[in-house]
């Protein structure tokens, strides 16, 4: 116990000695000792950190073939290519196959070539930066394992983006790579895909999917994007400086081109960027007149009028030039300030073929575009998260954007609208009947001028038979030869009568002025007339006249036919009713040729007759008993047909000998019932009795015109048929809630991504807007869906690309 203390005592003398001597130390001693221990704290840290930057990254192991194979297997390192003048990397002795799996290399093979050189690139020292490529077309490198032949890619490490972060396209050879086979048609990537954040998985398929060729159709749009992102930068970017980047635009053009092909019709984005990045690279080398070619094809609608359109358009304003109908078909179909209704893409081709006569019609050779103040520029939009918030703009000569201007788009939208509603029935039929498109009952819907050429043909070989007179031929024959598929309903033998009579071909009988619908059976006359208006052919005057020749059929067929004499008289007396025109005279010498074939029945006229005053029935029947004499024979068949329509009107059978002779006619072989007629003795017209005749004529019209109105049976009558196929068409509205024109100012204001003030003036003037009220309307509407507005700053006025984003233009 006694050591144990003693130690103990020793110890706490030591520490007292020792805290002595601290406490005798300076205070300023303490600061500079305390500072000395912090700066080699900070030396050794540094040390450490040195020390371990100095070793090599780990690379994936993958196997590699021996360097004196012809072509190396895919590998996985980072592309460098052989020594060609090209500022990519450093080349280096090939390395032992042991060497190249610690160290990462790539093959690169150029076209042509058998030979297979490999390089290396080593880590980048502190400081310096890691090592990339861009890979030119026809270029071969390997990466994980593949072979991805065709180039223009970035290959390495170290490409950033204007933020900093690494460029989306770039395929950095270190970053893991899932060993097992991927499905390319899984969306893997999320909506803005980058190489370097994308899963193992997914850059396996996308490097499954260049070593294909970049071709495969059922690839996810993702991996088409990815490789897109490299040619927006190879182009928009390394272009500005690089003379062999500018030398290799064309072939990125072509290779967007091929794309476009594959994948266009798959992704509504992913065409939209290409088509505007392709027009932003167009746009550097114009030719000069454009629009003497025909006008580009465009397959979609976007916010914008594109480019190519714009281009030539303003070349036709600059030259004063009208513009053709092919470019204003194109202007009405792409422009999204332009309405367009179902009957524009369901019958796109009757649609353009009715556009172009219309507008021949209206504007002859083309409409004449005014140079307006607003000048055409061309701006762009990259898909690439790594260029977003950059300009890319230019000017485009000293072009007008002549779709800043309202006025030509106001008379194409009266175009459109006008051709639309006559396509209207025909897109509504096709729509319940695709199957029945060229079939008559459908063709019955269009113009004629718009039916297809055999059917034309038929209607044309038809005109040339009847020539200037007259041909009878059942009702089935004619719309047989015209292919309908069965049996007319009435509204659709009313279009084939509209149709004839716009070819001048008169149809009897007159179902447009309301007369019973024909059966295939039943006889029916074409005959050559000028253009009528068919609305007189209801009028009481023609009504009374087209009656009157039915009871004279009637009449003349009394007795088993109708002899010339009677239809000599008869076409006498329409001729002789100069208050008809030409035309209808002409189509009552078809009416009278068709009731001789097909008369009238006295019960059906019956029914009409009946609320005529005794003295009204007097007339007619007196009309009727002289129009028999026409002949100078009286049949006793025509005074027993006499006898009965006197007694159908409640009038006394006996009248018919008293008016018989009333007109000094020769005596009536029905007194002697034996009688022979004698129609073979020869026959001259009195003139007098003629006189007589029309005179009557003339009065029984009158007595007629109130009450013979044909009307189609109720049974025939067919309501208008419930669209079935076709929802009703919403209303057009604008952006946001805005009217037409200020939708229209959003669409051309998001065309850049800033506008100088005096050029958004120009433009609103050409869009007769004020500008400062404009941007005020826009703006309070875009606040109250986006909490944004879409412009910002006075003099430039910026686009707030955020709000673009979800702004629905």
């Amino acid at each position: 116990m006694a050591k144990k203390n003693a130690g103990t005592s020793t110890l706490l003398i030591g520490a007292a000695i020792v805290v002595g001597i601290i406490a005798s130390i300076p205070k300023e001693v303490w600061g500079v000792i305390l500072a000395v221990g912090a700066v080699a704290l900070v030396f050794w840290i540094g040390g450490k950190v040195m020390g371990a930057e100095k070793k090599p990254p780990p690379r994936p192991n993958v196997q590699r073939p021996p360097p004196t194979t012809p072509r190396s297997a895919p590998t996985a390192g980072v592309v460098s290519p052989p020594p060609s003048g090209r500022d990519r990397a450093i080349a280096r002795p090939q390395p032992n196959a042991a060497h190249a799996q610690s160290e990462g290399f790539a093959s690169f093979v150029l076209p042509g070539e058998s030979r297979t050189t490999e390089h290396r690139i080593p880590a980048a020292p502190q400081g310096v930066g890691d090592k990339w490529q861009w890979v030119p077309a026809g270029e071969l490198v390997s990466v994980a394992g593949f072979d991805l032949p065709d180039g223009m890619l970035y290959v390495g490490a170290g490409l950033r983006g204007r933020y900093g972060e690494a460029e989306p396209a770039l395929i950095d050879p270190g970053l893991k790579v899932a060993a097992t086979a991927a499905d390319t048609s899984l969306p893997l990537t999320d909506y803005w895909p980058s190489y370097a954040n994308i899963s193992p998985q997914a850059r396996r398929a996308y490097l499954q999917w260049l070593a294909g060729g970049r071709q495969d159709p059922a690839a996810n749009i993702g991996y088409v994007f990815l490789f897109f992102y490299g040619l927006e930068r190879r182009a928009l970017v390394d272009a500005r400086t690089d003379r062999a980047a500018q030398a290799e635009v064309p072939a990125i053009q072509a290779e967007v081109h091929r794309l476009l092909g594959i994948y266009g019709d798959r992704s509504h984005s992913f065409r939209q960027y290409a088509t505007h990045f392709l027009g932003y690279l167009d746009a550097e080398h114009l030719v000069p007149k454009t629009y003497l070619d025909a006008p580009p094809t465009l397959t979609e609608r976007s916010y914008e009028l594109p480019l190519s359109l714009k281009l030539g358009l303003g070349q036709l304003a600059r030259d004063q030039q009208p513009v053709p109908a092919d470019w204003a078909l194109a202007w009405a179909l792409a422009d999204p300030n332009i309405a367009r209704r179902t009957p524009v893409t369901r019958c796109a081709t009757e649609f353009a073929q009715l556009f172009r006569q219309q507008y021949a019609k209206t504007y002859g050779d083309g409409l004449l575009l005014r140079q307006n103040k607003t000048k055409l520029k061309v701006a762009y939009y990259p898909a690439s998260g790594s260029l977003r918030g950059e300009s890319f703009q230019r000017s485009v000569g000293d072009l007008p954007d002549v779709s800043a201007v309202k006025a030509p788009v106001q008379r194409l939208q009266a175009l459109v609208d006008a051709c639309t509603e006559a396509l209207d029935p025909y897109s509504r039929f096709i729509g319940r009947n695709p199957d029945k498109a060229h079939a008559l009952e459908g063709l019955l819907q269009l113009p004629v001028e718009l039916w297809p050429a055999p059917v034309k043909a038929e209607l044309e070989d038809i005109k040339t038979r009847v020539g200037d007179g007259m041909i009878v031929m059942s009702f089935g024959e004619l719309s047989g030869r015209l292919k309908s598929a069965g049996p007319l309903s009435r509204d659709k033998v009313l279009g084939l009568a509209r149709a004839l009579q716009a070819l001048h071909l008169g149809m009897e009988p007159d179902v447009l002025a309301g007369t019973r619908t024909p059966k295939a059976e039943n006889k029916i006359a074409l005959f050559a007339v000028p253009p009528e208006d068919g609305d007189a052919r209801t009028v009481p005057a023609y009504q009374a006249a087209a009656v009157t020749l039915d009871l004279a059929c009637m009449v003349a067929l009394a007795d088993g036919q109708a002899s010339a004499q009677e239809l000599v008289a008869l076409t006498r007396h329409i001729d002789s009713w100069s208050h008809l025109s030409a035309a209808h005279r002409k189509r009552l010498k078809a009416h009278l040729r068709l009731g001789i074939d097909q008369p009238a029945t006295l019960a059906g006229l019956k029914k009409k007759l009946e609320p005529l005053a005794a003295d009204a029935r007097r007339t007619i029947v007196r009309f009727l008993a002289h129009l028999t004499q026409a002949d100078g024979v009286v049949s006793p068949a025509e005074v027993k047909l006499l006898e009965r329509t006197y007694k159908a009107l409640g009038l006394d059978g006996k009248l018919v000998y008293a008016d018989l002779h009333a007109n000094e006619a020769p005596a009536p072989s029905a007194a002697v019932p034996d009688a022979t007629p004698q129609k073979s003795r020869g026959f001259t017209l009195d003139a007098a009795r003629i006189a007589q005749l029309q005179q009557e004529t003339a009065e029984v019209s009158a007595l007629l015109a109130n009450v013979f109105v044909e009307e189609p049976p109720a049974e025939e009558m067919e309501a208008a048929p419930v669209p079935t196929g076709d929802a009703p068409e919403p209303a057009t509205t604008g952006i946001l809630g805005l009217d037409a024109d200020h939708s229209a100012f959003v669409r051309l204001l998001v065309t850049r991504s800033s506008w100088l003030r005096d050029e958004l003036a120009d433009a609103a003037s050409d869009m007769e807007l004020m500008l400062d009220g404009a941007l005020e309307h826009i703006n309070e509407a875009v606040l109250d869906a986006f909490d944004a507005p879409l412009t910002e700053g006075e003099d430039p006025i910026e686009i707030n690309h955020e709000v673009l984003e979800a702004l629905p233009v």
